[in-house]
């Protein structure tokens, strides 16, 4: 299937508040198909929200952007700004983890919904709003016709989120981002936030990237997953086979800190979960060789001179960016918890690189 977006080599340069640039992607590449759901994973600061906003081209004033990003084979990188403001919203869009950062407290949900609306498309005000209310009703806010006159203030959380999910799919956009939708919301409502987002691509064909620092929320939605590290690629593939069995030792590390669904409230596995030890590199203090390498507990050798590249690790679909990846333990999250166990049936042959 032919991709809808294509990003290959994106490199983003930030001004610092002196004389100092840094790199805070480095080489990023992944592709996104239309109706697929990819979700890109990493601790804070691994580059996920600059990625989508660079995409978007909202990258940070000052930033300088290489590389090429092909949205419907159209390149981004270097586009007018009024192409991209006549991209967004209408092709692509963005739900941010804090509804209340693009909600106007001055204006009631429908209204803001009616806005973007003849942003786009020739319609009466009465057409927008009765097509707003079926926005609203579609992600589950309830007696939408009155909730439309709703100020962001009178609506709980969950429903501000949802109506922020509206506004960034009113227009049926091909492409939307998802930043950490469900931030600072309550279990049960982030359940269906995700259901709701995630569902997206068989309703209305839209492609979702969802934008996540945990691996656990992934496993139940995404199609793919894309595991980025200090701006750039750690492993990536079908998310069935990363979670089952990581070829990074990164990747590991995540899985490792997971809960393990079977375990005891207040049992050991409750009260010392694994962590990978240290903590990410800052942009412009980057280690030479593997940025990973000084938290990894394979790292040796050219691990801490060469940087590695993505390299195809067996599987179909499935690349990895370590020097290391075929050392791994086997389960391989093992390698930080120091108890092998496997989910029931699964069996891992690693193929040639």
């Amino acid at each position: 299937m032919t991709a809808l977006l294509s990003v290959r080599d994106l490199r983003v340069t930030l001004r610092t508040p002196g004389t100092e640039r840094v790199q805070a992607l480095r080489g990023l590449s992944f592709d996104v198909r239309p109706g697929e759901v990819l979700a890109l994973v990493g601790e804070s600061g691994a580059g996920k929200s600059l990625t989508a906003r660079t995409v978007l081209g909202l990258a940070p004033h000052g930033a300088t952007v290489t590389g090429s990003v092909r949205l419907d084979g159209r390149e981004l990188v270097g586009a007018p700004p009024r192409l991209l403001r006549s991209l967004r919203g209408r092709r692509m869009s963005l739900v941010p983890q804090d509804a209340l950062a693009v909600l106007s407290p001055v204006h009631t949900v429908g209204g803001q919904l009616v806005r973007a609306l003849r942003s786009v498309h020739r319609m009466s005000r009465a057409q927008a709003r009765r097509r707003a209310v079926r926005a609203l009703d579609r992600v589950g806010i309830p007696d939408a016709a009155r909730r439309a006159h709703a100020y962001p203030h009178e609506l709980s959380g969950g429903m501000r989120q949802r109506a922020v999910i509206a506004m960034a799919t009113v227009n049926e956009p091909a492409l939307v981002f998802a930043d950490e939708p469900t931030t600072a919301l309550d279990p049960p409502v982030q359940a269906r936030i995700l259901e709701l987002l995630c569902g997206l691509g068989e309703e209305t064909g839209t492609a979702l990237v969802l934008i996540t620092h945990d691996l656990g929320v992934v496993g139940g939605h995404a199609d793919r997953v894309a595991v980025l590290y200090a701006g750039r690629h750690a492993e990536s593939g079908p998310v069935e086979h990363v979670l089952r069995d990581p070829r990074s030792p990164y990747t590991a590390g995540l899985l490792a800190a997971l809960p393990p669904e079977t375990a005891a409230p207040g049992g050991p596995a409750d009260r010392l979960l694994p962590a990978i030890a240290g903590s990410p590199p800052a942009p412009g203090h980057l280690p030479r060789g593997c940025a990973f390498a000084p938290r990894c507990p394979l790292a040796e050798g050219d691990c801490r001179t060469l940087e590695p590249s993505p390299v195809p690790a067996g599987d179909p679909g499935r690349l990895v960016s370590c020097h290391r990846w075929r050392d791994l333990p086997d389960p391989a999250h093992s390698l930080y918890t120091g108890t092998p166990r496997r989910a029931p049936g699964a069996t891992v042959e690693r193929g040639p690189a």
